[in-house]
């Protein structure tokens, strides 16, 4: 009797555990977000997670523990098992429940064949999934979600894609699961894509019942989210739409709303369904923006510059550019501001030429000429009638010899330009009233009268541009401390307003408003002058090497955070060196710099540095004495290409094909635009084979598609000893049918 009542117990524990199931799983987040997977109680009673385990595919991989802790898992409750709790809930803030980290963690395949396997105490199998990518999740960080917790685990149809707008649904019912009364905003499109200014807009939604009972008296609330920032405020309310006929299960309703004469700038709107009975709130809710311009200005004679808010003794003056082809005489042409539109004041009632191509700039008094050495005085024309513009809003307005408007900008000082600043034009073909193609000056000289404007003398880095090649941080004392830098770019980089951080100090990275440094040129930076006592060989003029002196420059023996920064603070290189990093074999590390091994694996990979092997114990401004070329054969193709991601069935997905030297490695694939900013990361530090391929559906990292045009896929690799780096890119087409 004793050993049947021992079976009937251990059958009702088995019994009792296998309520416990795996829920969703997160298997391909996006950075820097790491994997999960939630477990759920379906039964009334609680149960203690102590001593559980759980697996995955690979048989070499080890059993992971849950937790040791007598910690139960609330009756109808769900719980998290983790890769790292912190990362995921700086990734779900104000999400709250049982969250455990996982003692290790196996990493779970984005493609292929892969299983997440539950032991109980006893390990005892309590449930188990084995999936691929092709159930769902995945692409685009999305959870895959089981729609049915009390339903089959091991059944694909029970699986899907979360439609949840936060892409999962941790500690919480899944968005694929029915619930009885859940309306969700389907879908928002804002219309035309690129409008114009004066344009209307037409704001698209559909609102769909996925609940289990039909729905009555919902209302659909839109929203001009005028701060941008995404909370939808009583005050920014434009529209209420209420819907008083039932919406049966699976049903959808369409509505649009207009905006008529749009203006220029950046818009964002936000749609909110009302629903009292709902049992899902947060699929409720979508926001989208779109930016209005104009039509594209191809010739005539365009304000370019304005200096509304000049500092003492510096006078008001507007910068104007002929883009017109042929040459210009603004004989008795005409400058207004808003309130002078009525009398213009005469540029000039001589001939006047403006070359092709060329600047002119209107001052009202020549004391500007002191304040700008970089300026082209014989470009410069002196109108004491200027009108005085307001530093707030106003508009400038050019007339031809027969009054009529040439250009006119209607700026605002939230367009750019301040105090010393001036307010620059950023493309010539863009519209004069488009907001988006203003911005303030990022001259050394707060100002590029009858120059090129900053934006395109600045050149915007892209990470490891300018690498972290050396430092030399406990140097001898004849010597002074340094940090080498390296254009790894490819092309010639204008460091005006590019800074190093070191520790808490921000030092300048140039001295000058035209400060250049050469593809595969070193710049050295350097606490003082005491560098030539050590390195004489820097002494001479070398068009390779660069070298600046900033005593406020100083390198802690125990290490620090170095960061280098391009003009608009952008992070392009960074390392938090350490003196563990010198080589063993060096009794005294004194005198000796921290030298990079290769120039294409990451800069804070501590095996990516060692200590110098020259004799000097540095190489400041040349090339490294540890240095190792890298390895960057590989092979990228994407096909089809083009393809047209537009849902109609006919190549809505594209297929990008790798083949890597090495057997295995971590490989980063991402999607660039043709301004080399990053819409879409396919891959973040992932295993792969050297061979694969991976889909791509056209959307960037929002889950927005992608505009037609050209983009880049470029793809690293670092096999899995960290030593081979292989790199390849290729470009593909976003295509639309005609």
């Amino acid at each position: 009797m004793k050993k049947l009542l021992t079976v009937l117990l251990m059958i009702f524990a088995v019994n009792l555990y296998s309520q416990v199931v795996i829920n969703e799983v997160m298997y391909a987040p996006t950075s820097p977000a790491k994997e999960w997977f939630e477990i759920y109680n379906t039964s009334n009673t609680p149960v203690s997670l102590q001593n559980w385990k759980w697996k995955d595919a690979a048989t070499s991989n080890p059993v992971r523990t849950v937790t040791a802790l007598n910690i139960p898992i609330g009756a109808n409750s769900f719980a998290i098992i983790c890769e790292d709790s912190v990362t995921f809930k700086s990734t779900f803030p104000g999400v709250t429940g049982l969250i455990l980290q996982s003692s290790g963690w196996n990493a779970l395949n984005n493609t292929g064949n892969e299983s997440v396997v539950l032991f109980n105490g006893s390990s005892v199998v309590i449930d188990s999934l084995g999936y691929t990518n092709t159930w769902g999740g995945g692409t685009g960080g999305f959870s895959l979600e089981k729609i049915n917790p009390a339903g089959a685990t091991n059944q694909q149809s029970n699986w899907g894609t979360s439609i949840d707008p936060l892409k999962a649904t941790p500690l919480r019912q899944n968005s694929l699961t029915p619930k009885q009364n859940d309306l969700i905003l389907k879908s928002f499109v804002i219309s035309p894509v690129q409008p114009n200014v004066g344009d209307s807009l037409k704001l698209d939604f559909v609102i769909k019942n996925i609940g289990l009972l039909s729905a009555n008296n919902y209302t659909l609330n839109i929203y001009k989210d005028i701060n941008f920032d995404s909370i939808a405020a009583p005050s920014e309310l434009i529209n209420t739409q209420t819907f008083t006929t039932a919406l049966n299960q699976n049903d959808s309703v369409s509505y649009r709303y207009g905006i008529a004469n749009i203006d220029s700038g950046k818009k964002q709107y936000i749609g909110i369904v009302v629903y009292a009975p709902d049992g899902d709130t947060i699929n409720n809710k979508l926001i989208r923006s779109v930016t209005v311009g104009g039509q594209s200005v191809t010739s005539g004679l365009i304000i370019n510059e304005i200096m509304y808010a000049p500092t003492s003794p510096e006078p008001e003056w507007i910068e104007v550019f002929n883009n017109s082809g042929a040459p210009l005489n603004i004989k008795n042409w005409k400058i207004s501001d808003e309130s002078g539109q009525g009398s213009p004041v005469t540029i000039t009632a001589g001939d006047r030429i403006i070359n092709t191509n060329d600047y002119l700039v209107i001052a009202k008094t020549n004391a500007i000429v002191p304040l700008h050495p970089l300026m082209d005085t014989s470009k410069v024309i002196y109108v004491s009638g200027l009108p005085t513009f307001n530093n707030d809003v106003d508009k400038v307005i050019i007339f031809n010899n027969a009054s009529v408007i040439v250009d006119q900008v209607t700026y605002r000082s939230n367009w750019g330009g301040s105090s010393r600043n001036s307010l620059e034009r950023i493309s010539f073909t863009k519209p004069s009233q488009d907001s988006t193609n203003w911005m303030t000056s990022l001259d050394c000289e707060n100002s590029t009268p009858t120059r090129l404007n900053s934006f395109g003398n600045v050149v915007l880095g892209n990470r490891n541009d300018l690498i972290i090649n050396e430092i030399m941080f406990d140097p001898l004392t004849i010597s002074s401390e340094y940090i080498e830098l390296f254009n790894n770019s490819g092309k010639y980089i204008n460091l005006n307003g590019w800074k190093a951080t070191v520790g808490s100090s921000t030092l300048n990275l140039f001295n000058g408003c035209s400060f250049y440094i050469q593809p595969g040129a070193y710049l050295v930076l350097a606490s003082d002058t005491t560098l030539y006592n050590r390195f004489g060989n820097m002494r001479g003029v070398d068009s390779t090497r660069i070298v600046i002196f900033n005593s406020s420059l100083g390198l802690s023996n125990s290490g620090a955070m170095i960061k280098i920064s391009d003009v608009l603070n952008n992070t392009i290189d960074s390392v938090y060196y350490s003196p563990k990093w010198h080589n063993n074999n060096l009794s005294d590390t004194k005198g000796y710099s921290l030298e990079r091994i290769n120039i294409g694996l990451p800069t804070t990979l501590p095996s990516n540095w060692s200590s110098c092997a020259n004799p000097l114990g540095g190489t400041p401004g040349q090339k490294n004495s540890i240095f190792a070329q890298n390895n960057k054969e590989s092979s990228l193709s994407v096909s089809p290409n083009p393809f047209s991601p537009d849902g109609d069935g006919y190549e809505d997905f594209t297929i990008i094909k790798y083949k890597l030297k090495a057997n295995t490695s971590q490989i980063r694939v991402k999607i660039y635009d043709v301004k080399g900013r990053i819409v879409r990361t396919l891959s973040n530090s992932q295993f792969a084979n050297s061979e694969s391929q991976i889909i791509f559906d056209g959307k960037d990292d929002g889950g927005q598609k992608l505009r037609i045009g050209i983009y880049i896929v470029f793809l690293e690799a670092v096999d899995d000893m960290g030593g081979t780096y292989e790199q390849a890119k290729t470009t593909l087409v976003v295509a639309a049918k005609l």
